[in-house]
């Protein structure tokens, strides 16, 4: 048995699932802490999931940790405990949206290539956000 504290990693999303993943968090961890488990938090929202693409566009500050691809490595150890809610997939418009937002904020992202013209920016735009991260 192991000697660390036990652990559920709650995933922190956006849009319209945040009221339910922010609401239910209270009542998680009331359950949870005398019972002596662990809540952590990890964020997959798009805006984190974009920023954690691009860490060379990024100052240090404003770099974020890929919280999705470590959950999808921590599902492979039998010791992990996730609660996923609901997350959007989404869409050319939202990401085109979330990524001017993200600029607008001062983070120097490349614009998402609406209209690729070079074999790069055809594959570069295939996917959110791995194949986009080729650029």
């Amino acid at each position: 048995m192991s000697d660390e504290q036990p652990t559920i990693i709650y995933t922190l999303t956006d849009e319209a699932p945040l009221l339910a993943t922010y609401a239910f968090l209270p009542i998680l961890r009331a359950f949870a802490e005398p019972a002596g488990i662990k809540i952590k938090s990890s964020d997959i929202s798009l805006a984190s999931r974009i920023l954690a693409e691009f860490p060379d566009y990024l100052t240090e500050d404003q770099r974020v940790p890929d919280d999705l691809a470590e959950l999808g490595r921590l599902t492979q150890l039998p010791e992990t405990n996730i609660i996923k809610l609901p997350n959007i997939s989404a869409s050319v418009p939202q990401l085109v949206s979330a990524i001017k937002e993200l600029q607008g904020k001062g983070y120097k992202l490349p614009d998402y290539p609406a209209d690729p013209k070079t074999d790069e920016e055809k594959t570069s735009g295939t996917a959110m956000p791995s194949a986009w991260a080729a650029r």
